[in-house]
């Protein structure tokens, strides 16, 4: 789905667990997403995520034997005050559900996905499986950092 720009000025950006592990792991787009986050911790864009890419991001360190970074990791997502936590209640459920049968997506996509649709928000990944589901709007880190700056 194609975003006009002046749809950004007034969203939000759910961001998926991807991008927040390149932010960690510096990988490519990782300068996008910190630029993201510093915009939302200056209070100029309204940056969240799903509460399940907590899970993920303990999930991948504690998988990599690393239950420190696991511990770290999630501490300072949990108490960035300015990266809003969205959780799953029982619409998100439904609606994760109804992803999920239609398009065939992991869970934690159609959680993500889902959260993002019950917000009104746009989801930030280069995760394909986002880009199948025409009832939200996904862009790149690039693109939504592109697209923030133009507002500035």
């Amino acid at each position: 789905m194609r975003i006009l720009k002046e749809d950004l000025s007034n969203s939000k950006i759910v961001l998926d667990t991807k991008p927040i592990i390149k932010l960690f792991a510096g990988e490519e787009g990782w300068k996008e997403v910190k630029e993201i986050l510093s915009l939302a911790e200056s209070g100029k864009i309204v940056t969240g995520i799903c509460t399940i890419t907590l899970t993920e991001v303990y999930y991948k360190y504690l998988r990599e034997g690393r239950l420190d970074l696991a511990k770290r990791r999630t501490e300072q997502l949990k108490y960035a005050l300015y990266l809003k936590k969205y959780a799953v209640n029982e619409e998100v459920a439904l609606k994760a559900g109804e992803f999920k049968g239609k398009y065939g997506i992991p869970i934690s996509d159609a959680l993500i996905a889902a959260c993002a649709y019950v917000e009104d928000a746009i989801v930030v990944s280069d995760d394909k499986d986002f880009r199948k589901m025409s009832e939200i709007k996904v862009l790149t880190e690039k693109e939504a950092y592109n697209m923030v700056m133009e507002q500035f």
